[in-house]
């Protein structure tokens, strides 16, 4: 079968999500997450973050589970929850992100892991990348960071 390009008038949903039109994007977000039915696991400390965060996701479709301290998180992955996304902040209660992530990765996570903070260094980010983080965000966490990766994960 021989592959076409869409004509001018015509445009596939590629197209369509990269020109930034938000209703298509809204449109196809949805399409993935009833596909896939996401879940993500928001670990911060900052209520009004933590709320902001799963409100983003909530916009989107994704399925929410929020913790405000590292202990919470730890536990609640021990007893083998499973998401699809794990967004975690670098300072936290009881122990700080790094400390949280390297816990996360040592139990056998294999999700995708997106770090956001409101201060980072470029040591910072490589720790945290050189641990199993996947992405690394100065806040907030917006559309133009969560859409590349709720587009990957509709991949799986």
């Amino acid at each position: 079968m021989a592959h076409t390009l869409p004509s001018s008038d015509q445009s596939s949903d590629q197209d369509k999500w990269d020109s930034g039109g938000l209703e298509c994007k809204g449109q196809l977000l949805i399409k993935i997450v009833m596909r896939n039915r996401l879940t993500a696991l928001v670990v911060d400390g900052d209520t009004t973050c933590w709320v902001l965060e799963q409100e983003l996701l909530h916009s989107y479709g994704v399925q929410t589970l929020g913790v405000d301290n590292s202990r919470d998180a730890v536990d609640l992955i021990a007893s083998d929850a499973e998401f699809n996304l794990i967004i975690i902040e670098k300072i936290l209660p009881v122990l700080n992100g790094l400390a949280v992530t390297r816990q996360i990765c040592e139990i056998g996570v294999r999700c995708k892991m997106l770090e956001v903070t409101a201060c980072s260094r470029e040591s910072e980010r490589q720790a945290f990348l050189a641990i199993g983080v996947d992405v690394f965000i100065e806040r907030p966490l917006d559309p133009e960071h969560l859409v590349p990766i709720l587009r990957e994960l509709d991949g799986q």
